[in-house]
């Protein structure tokens, strides 16, 4: 049985979700009042963004 695709619907409401989950929810609250080193907001911004690449450069030039 064929493995279904991920449709770009699909993909972006995952990103979103993700993106939700690190920067508005009591996570966030809680992990910045650890008093991370300054650097880690920036480090989640690269992460989420490097997702956000890695999510797209999935699809293929016919799914445009």
């Amino acid at each position: 049985m064929p493995r279904p695709k991920a449709t770009n619907g699909s993909v972006s409401l995952f990103l979103l979700g993700v993106g939700i989950v690190l920067f508005l929810s009591p996570f966030t609250l809680w992990w910045l009042d650890r008093t991370p080193a300054w650097y880690m907001p920036f480090l989640a911004w690269l992460g989420f963004i490097m997702l956000i690449a890695v999510g797209a450069g999935r699809r293929g030039r016919d799914d445009l």
